[in-house]
């Protein structure tokens, strides 16, 4: 995996979400772009009912479509994810499409996900916020969100790694706790550039078109009035400002996919010295003969001298007894083997020796009956 070498330090980190930024840039845009179109598409039926049919029409359309819209939402998030994701891995092109599709499933995940972190966060917060302090929420507040930080991950274990809702906390909480100092540091500094970009572009709108900010937080419809070069630059403000996102989202994945290599590879190592250490396990058939070796040495030194003892111990001894029980174990099969074909070519053997036998004993005979014929000649 190409996480497995990449380096997490926070400014290298952050120079390859820039890149990682820039290559699912396209997709991410068609994704958002779909997005809008939905909103502008729910958007306008519901003022059609608004105006042909009646308000209360309108209003019983405005629930679902917001309830369809939220669902939307989480869906295009996941999908952003996944891009994301398989730009870090370089699995090859993965189309926005795809993605979408691919995120449906996730996305209620997802959603009962939010539900439950948030309605946890607002019952711990719901104490402080009775007490009518904002200096206590404030307080309160940024210690919950410290203490929700290890449940970060869930939707990248929910999209990434297919868990579920309740499962999610947990592979979150196991990759974030070992790392969490170096998790709140790096969400610092991405909150920290975030914030500069943002800032930056404030300044550099409010000297080009000083007024822009102002209409859009009274009254957006009169954007279009401010002319070309006002839409442009709004334009421009948005994309910069998805870039920065896509920045934020692709660093706390690669740190997620670091994460999860990391596991993944300390599990495997622990599997392969299991797996080592288990042939040196003494099996139960050994364990059990050296109990019996044992029992029966103290019987006999019951009865014997220290001279016979020794002898028993030599004898009797256990590590050379397991060591023989774990050669015989292991080497069943082979031996088994070797013994059959011994046999055989001990079989063949001495049917030859047999058959010489038998040869030799006939040319005696033959050599023994010419003898005869030849004594019995008269002189």
């Amino acid at each position: 995996m190409e996480t497995k070498n990449t380096p997490i330090s926070f400014f290298s980190l952050l120079f390859h979400s820039l890149k990682v930024a820039n290559q699912a840039f396209g997709s991410v845009l068609s994704l958002f772009i779909v997005l809008l179109i939905m909103l502008a598409l729910m958007t306008a039926i519901i003022m059609l009912c608004f105006f042909l049919i009646g308000p209360h029409i309108a209003m019983v359309l405005y629930v679902p479509i917001s309830l369809f819209l939220a669902f939307l939402n989480f869906v295009i998030t996941a999908a952003v994810i996944q891009i994301l994701a398989a730009k870090i891995e370089k699995k090859g092109y993965y189309s926005a499409w795809e993605a979408l599709t691919d995120s449906v499933r996730p996305a209620f995940y997802f959603v009962l996900n939010s539900i439950l972190l948030s309605a946890a966060y607002f019952l711990l917060l719901f104490p402080t916020i009775l007490m009518q302090s904002t200096p206590a929420i404030v307080a309160w507040g940024g210690i919950l969100c410290l203490a929700s930080l290890p449940f970060m991950f869930s939707l990248q274990a929910i999209t990434l790694r297919e868990e579920g809702p309740i499962s999610a906390f947990r592979y979150s909480w196991e990759l974030v706790v070992p790392h969490y100092l170096r998790c709140v540091f790096t969400l610092i500094g991405l909150a920290m550039f975030s914030m500069l970009v943002f800032l930056g572009l404030s300044c550099i709108i409010k000297t080009v078109a000083p007024d822009l900010f102002f209409i859009i937080q009274m009254n957006p419809a009169l954007v279009p009035s401010l002319g070309i070069k006002a839409i442009v630059i709004l334009i421009l403000f948005y994309a910069i400002m998805l870039y920065v996102f896509l920045t934020v989202a692709a660093a706390w994945t690669t740190l997620f996919l670091r994460f999860d290599a990391d596991s993944r590879s300390v599990a495997s190592r622990e599997l392969e010295m299991a797996a080592q250490a288990a042939p040196q396990t003494p099996t139960a058939t050994a364990t059990a003969n050296i109990a019996e070796v044992t029992v029966k040495q103290s019987s006999v030194r019951t009865d014997t001298d220290s001279h016979t003892a020794k002898q028993l111990d030599q004898v009797y001894s256990a590590q050379e007894h397991l060591a023989r029980a774990l050669e015989q174990e292991e080497d069943r099969m082979p031996t088994i083997l070797f013994d059959e074909d011994m046999a055989k070519q001990l079989a063949e053997t001495e049917e030859k020796m047999r058959q010489q036998k038998e040869q030799s004993a006939q040319r005696k005979e033959e050599d023994d009956q010419k003898s005869i014929k030849i004594s019995d000649k008269p002189l």
